[in-house]
């Protein structure tokens, strides 16, 4: 079965941030994407950071809680995951997630890909 972005997009009712359908071109022209992909970003509003990783995982999980079924059929034909990049200036400690957000995450049944990346914040102008 191939995935076909634009019957997501209608079956979730969301505008995507980013689609990528299998063999088309990558940027430069010189190799083109293995699968296709359909990708949904969340932002706080002005697209500053989030004041905390749990409020963006929150706010991921009230748009999609809603669509659990949908993304249910989809996992059994498709690679289904949440996607988090979390930047830190610091070697030390790392996010804190409540118990609520766990039970939430585990509940949705779907993999966190938590990417973890060191920003210097004083470079950050």
């Amino acid at each position: 079965m191939e995935l076909d972005p634009a019957e997501i997009t209608a079956r979730l009712g969301l505008t995507p941030t980013q689609v990528r359908i299998a063999g088309q071109l990558r940027p430069g022209g010189k190799s083109v994407w293995d699968e296709a992909m359909w990708e949904y970003e969340v932002w706080p509003e002005g697209r500053t950071p989030w004041s905390s990783l749990e409020e963006g995982l929150t706010t991921i999980l009230s748009a999609f809680q809603p669509l659990d079924e949908i993304l249910r059929q989809y996992q059994k034909s498709f690679h289904v995951s949440l996607w988090c990049g979390h930047f830190s200036s610091s070697f030390c400690g790392g996010p804190t997630f409540s118990s609520s957000l766990l039970k939430q995450l585990g509940d949705f049944g779907v993999e966190l890909c938590l990417d973890t990346y060191s920003s210097d914040e004083s470079k950050a102008e």
